[in-house]
């Protein structure tokens, strides 16, 4: 391998079929056939946590050119041009618009062309040909065929499987601090949402349970029936269930645990709190695109110089503010800066603290749940497509403010998940930034295999 012996190939060339999408809008559903959209597509992965489906007939109507399979690959034509994404084994699914599939021949490796169409050598090309469409910029399909593809004989498999060792423990560590983010966010709901500690408590006591929270006492009575911990119930350790009271007292806005306050958020804990920081001072980066639509680590984070935006501090959590991105449960946590640093983000960013009665991971647990964002969804206001969250929508929720014990407990659960996201939040952007280094090299030709350090366990 060698820059100066890089040989190309037309994309033509290399696919047996390059098939535009269908130019029409799908019939929507709320279940069915799933639908690739662009937003679908971000970074080379193919996200269908948020899945768009059609029925039979649109399903039908939208493969007759081609029938997506595994191992193809779908280009977006634009908005945004470029991205890409490989059709996983056991995926029907059918393009939706501004879309195009690629089908490798069978002497072509697919995983090597899907990393060759990330590179800066194929990405130049696409925005080399930016401005070709008539009212935003695209692909046009000639232009497509005609993009030159570097090839190394013999080498593509490997050059594939290196970057995809890198992508895969990246991968591997979002599953790990999914599964982490929602044992925290299910511990949240037990104990701040639904009460389940207390209302098992006060079933042991033989005390009465409010009429609002029978349903969820019946739900509790059949699982302590079985005592073997079978069918979800897992009682807690006594140590901690004699944290939580055994009766429930009414306030103004309903049943809380006795002993425990009931606070709007905006009493409770620091919404938008004043952060100095001196405009040119380089300091950490988010932008919108960087906060995960679900869970909490924050991947992207860059550094420039501050001109303006909001500005957070360690143990912060970031919500969006305006349309669509709230909706799309855009939400992180701040577990990248260093004490007493400063960072910076978006206009858009409102911007949570906990404190020593609340715990900034009761907070960022409080951020995803579904209750509260539904709330600050419904205090949007302004035109469509650009409505924002009021700050005043935080004097009218509230939250259970329970005892300085139960919180403890709760941080001594917690928190060494969140630590465990952090260090798995940082090796991604470690592992993603020795990616984005070696994938121009190795397409070019400019590092060879057998120098490569073994970069993956």
């Amino acid at each position: 391998m060698g820059s100066e012996s890089l040989v190309t190939a037309r994309l033509d060339e290399l696919c047996e079929l390059i098939v535009d999408c269908p130019h029409s809008t799908p019939k929507w559903t709320a279940s069915g056939y799933v639908v690739l959209r662009n937003q679908n597509i971000r970074n080379g992965e193919l996200d269908l946590s948020s899945a768009s489906f059609t029925d039979e007939a649109g399903y039908k109507s939208r493969i007759k050119r081609a029938v997506p399979q595994a191992g193809d690959i779908v280009i977006t034509r634009e908005a945004p041009m470029g991205e890409v994404c490989i059709i996983p084994d056991g995926l029907q699914c059918c393009l939706g618009q501004r879309q195009v599939l690629l089908r490798p021949k069978n002497d072509v490796s697919s995983e090597y062309l899907y990393w060759a169409l990330q590179s800066p050598f194929v990405k130049h090309q696409i925005s080399w040909n930016e401005g070709t469409g008539t009212t935003v910029s695209n692909i046009r399909i000639p232009v497509l065929k005609a993009f030159l593809i570097p090839r190394w004989a013999g080498q593509e498999k490997f050059i594939a499987e290196q970057l995809n060792a890198i992508s895969n423990k990246i991968t591997l560590n979002r599953q790990i601090n999914q599964t982490l983010e929602q044992m925290a966010q299910a511990l949240f709901k037990s104990w701040f949402v639904d009460f389940d500690p207390v209302i098992d408590n006060a079933l042991a006591a033989g005390n009465p349970i409010p009429d609002e929270l029978q349903p969820r006492a019946e739900q509790r009575k059949a699982l302590r029936l079985n005592a073997t911990g079978e069918d979800g119930y897992k009682p807690l350790p006594e140590s901690v269930r004699a944290l939580f009271p055994d009766a429930f007292e009414e306030s103004e806005l309903g049943w809380v645990p006795e002993g425990w306050g009931l606070k709007a958020v905006s009493d409770a804990i620091t919404v938008n709190p004043k952060v100095k920081l001196t405009k040119g001072t380089v300091a950490k980066f988010v932008d919108m695109k960087a906060l995960p639509t679900s869970g909490y680590s924050i991947e992207d984070v860059s550094e420039k110089a501050y001109s303006g935006g909001a500005k957070f501090e360690k143990n912060d959590i970031l919500l969006a503010r305006i349309t669509p991105c709230l909706q799309n449960g855009k939400t992180g946590f701040v577990d990248f800066l260093d004490d007493e640093a400063v960072g910076f983000g978006s206009t858009e960013f409102i911007v949570l603290r906990g404190n020593e009665r609340l715990d900034a991971t009761y907070v960022a647990c409080l951020a995803r749940d579904e209750s509260f964002r539904l709330h600050a969804m419904q205090s949007m206001v302004g035109s469509s497509g650009r409505q924002r969250v009021q700050n005043s929508c935080f004097d009218s929720y509230y939250v259970s403010v329970p005892t300085e014990n139960v919180m403890k407990a709760f941080v001594d659960f917690t928190k060494p998940a969140f630590a465990k996201l952090k260090i798995n939040a940082n090796e991604s952007r470690s592992l993603t930034n020795l990616r984005d280094t070696l994938l121009p090299k190795l397409i070019s030709g400019e590092l060879q295999l057998d120098q490569l350090p073994d970069v993956v366990a």
